[in-house]
């Protein structure tokens, strides 16, 4: 009966769940949780994970077209070359800064150009230009969403079961000596069903033999968690990270949510710069 609970409880955050707007954000469809910051070292545009700040609010275009609004400004693309990176400038009304959103999520301008992710990967500061609008792939569509912050936090997760041992990853995602490393932080929200995200990428259930792996971010049930009952790591399809002992090896699998003290994390929040 209390799996059965959790399995509804879980879908009905996946399915119905509504969160305030608190920021609107423009997001590779193909990276879900990476936003579009006005944070380059020359002001330009790149792919971030998302964190509600003012350099990742825009106003997009409405259903007839229309500028991309940054504050008082206009994205535009600026440069020489095929992948001239977007810059807020100020709006002028340029065909270069009226902006369509596609029956194909595709951002086209008035000049003819794409906004484009180059890599179309999880990497932190991936450049976002506008382009020549290609034919396939999916480094040019978009998804506006509206997403709360409030209950974001950060940090890491150490075993109950292994005391002073984190999640973290050094060329696999394993455990390590707890040391409050950037390996080791995770970001999620802590009231609702969502990514599990670190060092840009996101926690992954559903590998091989239960695995638990680190990569690029999609709207997948294997990649989306919420804690239980505060001590366990569970994502939609009610399966939760557990560490087992593997041949004298330690390992994290995912297995149905019980209460074994191996699915037990104590949070440990990161610490304030």
């Amino acid at each position: 009966m209390r799996v059965a609970g959790l399995i509804l409880g879980l879908a009905i955050l996946a399915a119905g769940a509504t969160m305030p707007a608190q920021a609107q954000t423009l997001q590779p469809e193909r990276l879900p949780g990476m936003c579009i910051s006005m944070s380059g070292q020359a002001g330009e545009s790149i792919s971030v994970p998302c964190d509600g700040s003012a350099r990742q609010k825009f106003v997009p275009p409405g259903p007839a077209g229309g500028p991309i609004r940054y504050g008082d400004a206009c994205l535009e693309p600026k440069g020489q070359g095929y992948y001239p990176p977007l810059f807020a400038v100020a709006c002028t009304g340029a065909p270069e800064q009226q902006w369509m959103m596609t029956g194909d999520r595709e951002l086209r301008s008035g000049a003819g150009r794409c906004i484009s992710l180059l890599g179309v990967v999880s990497r932190t500061g991936g450049m976002v230009f506008a382009g020549e609008c290609p034919k396939t792939g999916l480094g040019h569509a978009w998804v506006v969403r509206n997403v709360d912050f409030t209950n974001v936090v950060e940090g890491s997760f150490e075993s109950k079961a292994r005391p002073g041992m984190c999640i973290g990853y050094e060329y696999s995602l394993r455990l390590l000596p707890c040391t409050d490393a950037y390996g080791q932080l995770m970001s999620f929200d802590r009231k609702a069903l969502g990514q599990l995200r670190m060092m840009s990428s996101c926690i992954s259930g559903g590998y091989a033999f239960g695995g638990v792996g680190l990569g690029d971010c999609y709207d997948l049930p294997d990649q989306k968690w919420m804690m239980l009952d505060g001590d366990r790591l569970a994502n939609q399809r009610v399966q939760c990270i557990e560490v087992r002992d593997e041949t004298g090896r330690d390992v994290l699998r995912t297995a149905q949510c019980g209460q074994a003290l191996e699915q037990q994390w104590m949070f440990r929040p990161a610490r304030q710069q």
